[in-house]
């Protein structure tokens, strides 16, 4: 039997925190600065041209996500004492093994109340639970074995270009806005993207959102529309650098509403994803590697589509579908070409990590480290230069943060605000004992039922959300009978 690992330690998981947030700044900062390099008449100002080409940044993102099958390859290598199926195999007889011990424990420990009902019912859940438990185990050993020995089939990868498309369309849209936006102003803006997440699971995957939720995605909103105006009235101030007088006041706006409508297609390819998860068994970070090599290919080819009909013709040429022009600017320039390795290997690195800190601690986390990550964004940019501070800015940011962090159920917003969710309690029913059976038409009291011993079992107990039980008899005490919710009177 393969030993399990031990798990990570807490210098572990600060070191994958560590990468995952230095990749994913890197990842941005790295973009924004080769939108900076000059690329063609580097010493006349006024004819000045510096690189943009948002498709092979595009490319470059994909290659980096294609790497994440050489990462997927290697950690799932037999060699490897890590592989996490033969973890997930050990974990799984481990679990066995303490639920048989458990079982027999609690089969021969002795009850407090030797009551022939109360222990014929404690029997059967024993004996219940550790049925159910040891199937459970057997079947995610079996899965974890059948994993192993059937990986998932090839053939079936192609269910990630649709995703892979969603992907196309949205980071080159972001690419473009990026040109005209600051690099923070780009990263806040992507907070819309729960936005349309939710409104998309809620149309497509049939997911109902609470009062709370749709609340937290107008806060959302608020923010994005606090930052996009944050970038605009900063634009006049840069209009003495300008040559031509309209072009500040236009392109940030561009910019912004080109970053926003990507997060619809960010948004859809997360629902595709996700339907597709549902019904295939694939580790996240070979899902990750099939996008980048179906991206990497679609957007090759598509570029080479819109080169002959586009970038060929005296229009194009220069522009973003001018693949050669392109190739030549990224190979020439020792700048844009380093940078784009660094890219391509941050992209890597960050949904390695990513994915790493998920399965460690929770998505919730990951979340929040993300949310970190913007924050350092902003600084990096600050540091270097690029921008300056403005309050409206923090406003916005600390408007996406708190509706974000809302939505994931984080935090809540304050009682007074009257935008909580009621908690709804979960109701289990408990059989009768033959006792409760004989006098379940008499009138008692709730006071009288809690004098019972722990024979009469014919009750439904309501949990709330605090975790306290709340008691209530059933209807009539006949088996098979269930009672309605009990309302959750204990307000907290």
């Amino acid at each position: 039997m393969v030993s399990a690992p031990k798990p990570p330690t807490a210098l572990q998981i600060a070191v994958l925190v560590a990468v995952m947030l230095v990749a994913g700044t890197s990842n941005s900062v790295f973009s924004k600065w080769q939108d900076m390099q000059c690329v063609a008449n580097c010493d006349d100002p006024a004819r000045k041209k510096v690189y943009e080409q948002p498709v092979w940044q595009t490319a470059t993102m994909f290659l980096g996500e294609t790497l994440c099958l050489v990462a997927f390859k290697i950690i799932n290598s037999k060699y490897n004492p890590y592989n996490p199926s033969r973890r997930r195999v050990a974990s799984a007889s481990a679990r066995v093994a303490a639920s048989h011990s458990q079982s027999a424990r609690l089969a021969s420990a002795p009850l407090s109340r030797p009551d022939e009902s109360a222990f014929n019912f404690n029997e059967s859940a024993i004996s219940l639970r550790g049925d159910e438990e040891e199937e459970g185990i057997k079947a995610a050993q079996m899965a974890a074995k059948q994993a192993e020995e059937n990986p998932f089939a090839w053939e079936r990868a192609i269910l990630f270009w649709g995703p892979a498309c969603c992907d196309i369309c949205g980071t080159t849209a972001m690419n473009v806005g990026l040109l005209f936006v600051p690099v923070s102003i780009y990263q806040m803006l992507r907070g819309a993207l729960v936005l349309w997440v939710g409104v998309l699971s809620l149309l497509f995957l049939g997911r109902k959102m609470t009062t709370s939720q749709w609340s937290s995605l107008a806060t959302v909103m608020a923010g994005v529309a606090v930052v996009g105006c944050s970038s605009l009235l900063d634009a006049p101030k840069k209009e003495v650098q300008s040559t031509a007088a309209d072009e500040p006041a236009v392109s940030p706006l561009v910019g912004v509403c080109l970053i926003l409508v990507a997060q619809v297609f960010t948004a859809s390819q997360f629902v595709l994803e996700e339907k597709i998860m549902e019904h295939q068994a694939v580790e996240p970070l070979l899902a990750a590697g099939f996008e980048g090599f179906f991206g990497l290919s679609t957007t090759i080819t598509g570029l080479l589509i819109l080169h002959v009909f586009i970038g060929s013709k005296p229009s194009g040429q220069g522009g973003y579908f001018d693949a050669p022009e392109g190739w030549h600017q990224i190979v020439s320039n020792p700048s844009i070409w380093s940078s784009s390795i660094a890219i391509a290997i941050s992209i890597a690195l960050f949904n390695f990590c990513g994915l790493a800190v998920t399965r460690t601690l929770s998505a919730t986390s990951r979340s929040t480290i993300d949310t970190s990550r913007t924050l350092l964004i902003w600084l990096v940019s600050m540091s270097l230069g690029w921008e300056h501070f403005k309050w409206l800015q923090v406003i916005g940011f600390g408007l996406l943060v708190y509706g974000t962090f809302v939505f994931n159920g984080i935090t809540q917003f304050p009682k007074w605000t009257g935008l909580r969710d009621t908690p709804q309690p979960i109701t289990v029913i408990l059989p009768a004992s033959d006792d409760e059976l004989s006098d379940g038409d008499d009138d008692e009291d709730v006071d009288d039922h809690l004098s019972h011993s722990n024979s009469s079992l014919g009750r439904s107990r309501s949990v709330d959300t605090s975790g306290r039980p709340v008691t209530k008899r059933s209807g009539s005490g006949r088996r098979g009978e269930v009672s309605p919710l009990l309302k959750n009177i204990d307000e907290s």
